[in-house]
């Protein structure tokens, strides 16, 4: 598989890695099962940390990328708390559109949802600021993405 969605720091975080070839229905199943799946567990989430780094390929067509974008709308709604990290920084050798479609999927994102969200080209950049911004707004210093 090459998603994995992970809970951390006892259900209040959340890592999803993609690796590999990433495609529409594998994106599709794993999204919708993990967003819309224990919306009293989702409630609980102060951080999410989206990592791309070993992604080398999405197979995904513009159609997949507005029903994931109308997943995270959705999901907003029953959590508006939320932080979001995006590793956008893919591996070497990754295919160019990639990149393309990761920004267009995001993009969209971030204009329906109510999350505050950024983009890094490292996890440790990611981790860095979901620290620093839990802290912030939520109070929690002892993350350990474990």
């Amino acid at each position: 598989m090459t998603m994995e969605i992970q809970d951390c720091d006892g259900g209040i975080g959340n890592i999803i890695e993609s690796r590999g070839t990433v495609t529409d229905q594998e994106l599709i199943d794993s999204l919708k099962g993990h967003l819309t799946h224990d919306p009293e567990k989702f409630k609980n989430y102060k951080y999410i940390l989206f990592d791309h780094t070993a992604l080398t390929k999405m197979d995904i067509t513009d159609e997949t990328v507005e029903f994931i974008a109308g997943l995270f709308a959705d999901a907003s709604r029953v959590n508006p708390d939320p932080l979001v990290a995006v590793v956008a920084y893919v591996a070497m050798g990754a295919d160019m559109d990639l990149i393309k479609r990761i920004s267009r999927m995001y993009e969209l994102f971030i204009n329906r949802s109510c999350w505050e969200t950024m983009v890094f080209r490292t996890k440790a950049e990611a981790v860095r600021w979901i620290k620093g911004k839990v802290r912030e707004k939520f109070g929690i210093d002892d993350l350990t993405f474990g």
